[in-house]
């Protein structure tokens, strides 16, 4: 766990800095902001563990950059990553490149602030992880196989119009498909979903968590 309750938000729009910082302020948390992924790296200790939320839509370094720079010198700080609403495929690579979560544009506050608590927490939630693993694995018996064929391409960040095409479906039965998935798996979202699964993954040595 983080000794302090303190999140770091780098995102180049004010407004959101300053939405972000007041939505945590309501949960007693502390906030610091930064512009840019520059700001960020000349304000910080790499090497110190920290919890960040990270807009990917950067000037200069993107956050996706940054976010493999603050992996490679620490895995004990947890990365929040900040996505546009539908960009999927973005947050499939922030989850491979080693962030904790992502949440997507526009937020939903009490969301945002479940998942900023589990960062806070990482330390309680890691000791948890190898159980939630195998209780993924173990629930994707459940799927019938058409839902896994589903759970495999939201793992691969594809769009529901995309999965459906893919799969020959209507978009509407897609959608429901994608219901089902993430009812059965018990994730409250996409975001919780890719992470069950990637905690999965490295309990099989890296294995595709979707098949």
């Amino acid at each position: 766990m983080l000794h302090e309750r303190c999140v770091h938000i780098v995102d180049d729009e004010a407004k959101v800095r300053d939405a972000l910082t007041l939505l945590l302020s309501t949960a007693q948390i502390e906030s610091r902001s930064y512009g840019s992924a520059e700001e960020y790296l000349a304000a910080s200790r790499l090497k110190e563990p920290a919890c960040i939320l990270l807009d990917n839509q950067l000037p200069g370094m993107s956050g996706i950059e940054l976010l493999q720079r603050i992996v490679a010198e620490t895995r004990e700080s947890t990365v929040i990553m900040i996505t546009a609403y539908g960009d999927v495929p973005t947050a499939v690579l922030a989850m491979k490149a080693g962030a904790f979560h992502f949440v997507q544009k526009p937020f939903d506050a009490e969301a945002l602030l479940t998942t900023v608590e589990e960062a806070l927490s990482r330390g309680d939630e890691d000791a948890e992880a190898p159980l939630e693993g195998k209780e993924f694995k173990a629930r994707q018996a459940l799927l019938t196989q058409r839902e896994r064929e589903v759970l495999a391409l939201l793992l691969e960040g594809l769009p529901t119009k995309l999965i459906a095409h893919q799969l020959r479906i209507s978009s509407r039965t897609a959608e429901h498909h994608r219901a089902a998935v993430i009812q059965k798996m018990q994730a409250r979202n996409i975001s919780h979903l890719m992470r069950l699964a990637f905690v999965a993954r490295n309990l099989n040595g890296g294995d595709r968590g979707g098949k």
